[in-house]
């Protein structure tokens, strides 16, 4: 198979920790990759065989990002080394990805050190199709806040219906079409039949419950 776009950085396989990353912290991986991940290339698929590569791939890479932020946590690396060696050993993609998970951890941590790093990720571009659906960079990092709490439940319509709903005119922009486009795209790609999301209406509002509780948690309240 011929890889397309990642190697690993010879940095990170090097990265040697003292205290051992919690077993239960892998869990985050499958949810990393359902919310941030999904459309992400990380080699080239031509064969059910490339598939399964790719996703160990991206596997790997979302857990190195972890283990390097509980380094980071713990004192056993520093946040100067890490930006300084993934923004030379990974490209633009991958180097916002792979921050943007360091940040997650270190900011599930309630670690201060979540801030240096954000500030280098508002460095980035906000980038199409992002800036089409949501209002700005801030309302799309408390979208994937939102949307990593209900990824343990499995993404469906119905969730993204309730996050239509509940959020057209604060966090997205007021575009019904582009959205159902964007989710199905990004979190969706597995199903068939795409419906307009933003004209379905489910039996039940059974989502309310968890986006409630996860926006009490959020530091920028106001977005909501």
């Amino acid at each position: 198979m011929k890889q397309k776009d990642w190697e690993e950085s010879f940095w990170i396989k090097n990265l040697k920790l003292v205290t051992t990353l919690p077993f239960e912290d892998g869990v985050f991986s499958d949810v990393y990759r359902s919310v941030l991940l999904r459309n992400v290339e990380f080699c080239e698929v031509v064969t059910v065989e490339d598939r399964v590569s790719c996703v160990r791939m991206t596997n790997k890479f979302i857990h190195q990002a972890i283990f390097t932020a509980f380094g980071v946590h713990n004192k056993e690396v520093s946040i100067i080394a890490v930006l300084k060696n993934i923004l030379n050993d990974y490209d633009k993609e991958k180097s916002y990805y792979f921050l943007y998970i360091v940040y997650k951890e270190l900011l599930r941590r309630n670690n201060p050190l979540a801030g240096v790093v954000l500030s280098e990720l508002r460095l980035y571009e906000f980038i199409s199709p992002f800036k089409n659906v949501f209002k700005n960079f801030d309302s799309k990092l408390a979208w994937d806040f939102l949307l990593l709490d209900l990824a343990h439940q499995g993404l469906n319509e119905d969730m993204f219906n309730e996050m239509w709903l509940r959020y057209k005119g604060t966090l997205l922009q007021f575009e019904s079409n582009v959205f159902s486009g964007f989710v199905y795209k990004h979190y969706l790609k597995e199903l068939k039949d795409p419906i307009n999301l933003t004209k379905y209406n489910p039996p039940k509002k059974i989502y309310s419950f968890i986006l409630k509780r996860a926006e009490e948690r959020y530091k920028n309240k106001e977005l909501f």
